[in-house]
């Protein structure tokens, strides 16, 4: 995926905007920003979640936690610690696993949000991190496991 960016971005004029469709994982998005794209559309979050997936800041399993799993039975965590999503402030993991392994639509919905706030929350930190002339190091914290918010 990462040549391929750099090939398309290959003559394009610095002064145009540049999207990208379809990039959603958290290492192509920071490397897309990095090579130079400057907005992303992908469906990637509300997918996932529609599935019990959510986005949580761990690289070694691709940022996913599966809340069908029998790990998150019974759990009294949140999704993620430090999260200020209504899901992780309000939810158990347990919780949450519950209503995915039921398919309540209350499960996908809290499920996004907290996606959603995942991604946001890592998009605020680029910009930021581009504004302070520090996007590589914000890239090596995220790429080591850190949270976004």
């Amino acid at each position: 995926m990462h040549e391929v960016v750099g090939w398309a971005l290959r003559g394009l004029p610095d002064e145009r905007p540049r999207h990208l469709l379809g990039i959603g994982d958290v290492d192509d998005i920071l490397h897309a920003v990095a090579a130079g794209i400057d907005s992303f559309d992908c469906a990637t979050p509300t997918r996932l979640a529609r599935h019990g997936t959510a986005l949580v800041p761990d690289p070694g399993a691709r940022w996913r936690l599966d809340l069908t799993k029998s790990a998150a039975s019974g759990s009294s965590e949140p999704i993620a610690a430090g999260c200020p999503c209504p899901a992780c402030r309000d939810h158990t993991r347990g919780y949450l696993h519950y209503l995915a392994r039921g398919r309540e639509l209350t499960g996908a919905r809290l499920v996004t949000l907290h996606n959603l706030t995942f991604m946001a929350e890592l998009t605020r930190g680029v910009r930021e991190a581009i504004g302070a002339g520090e996007l590589a190091a914000y890239t090596e914290r995220v790429m080591a496991g850190e949270a976004p918010y």
